[in-house]
């Protein structure tokens, strides 16, 4: 029974993706690269010192220090935001894209929403300012559920400013786990 049960999605699954892929064969382009602007980012301001104030909230308790730009280990942070990246063409047709401006704050906003529940990169917002064209903020959630355990995650960059990266953990036993992992530039 729980072979047939197996196969059964396994075919689900591949009519899924067909479907998906020839929903999109005409589609151009690809959705918005957190790689590519990681990188850009990387490239324009690296070798530039910078004060980092790093402060970790785990489960009620806090600790913070000074670092700097040079010695700080930029890998798990990177590493986090590269893993929401959905520029892939894979991606196309999954997420719903809107744009919008929001006259209160002189913006103008890119929304991208998964339309599946079981994409990795649920929601990503990006930021614009209308005059310069310079991005001021994303913001990214991501969820995976499993039989053990559902973390999600709330990611947020100001260039330059701040970077936070929230994550819930639920674990199947346990308790709750909850951290907060936050950089503060300081020029």
């Amino acid at each position: 029974m729980l072979a047939l049960l197996l196969l059964a999605g396994s075919f689900s699954c591949k009519k899924k993706e067909k479907a998906v892929k020839e929903s999109t064969a005409n589609i151009v382009g690809n959705y918005f690269s957190i790689n590519q602007f990681m990188l850009d980012e990387w490239n324009t301001f690296a070798g530039e010192p910078f004060m980092i104030s790093k402060t970790i909230k785990t489960d009620g308790k806090t600790d913070s220090f000074l670092t700097n730009s040079d010695t700080i280990n930029w890998a798990p942070m990177l590493k986090t935001f590269a893993e929401t990246d959905i520029s892939d063409r894979k991606y196309l047709g999954q997420y719903k894209f809107t744009q919008f401006d929001d006259n209160q704050d002189n913006t103008h906003n890119f929304f991208y929403e998964a339309t599946d529940e079981d994409l990795f990169t649920r929601k990503l917002l990006i930021t614009i300012d209308r005059q310069t064209a310079r991005i001021l903020g994303i913001y990214i959630e991501t969820e995976t559920k499993s039989v053990f355990d559902d973390v999600s995650q709330k990611l947020y960059y100001a260039p330059l400013k701040t970077v936070q990266i929230q994550t819930e953990s639920k674990p199947l036993l346990g308790s709750k786990k909850y951290s907060v992992v936050q950089y503060e530039f300081r020029r």
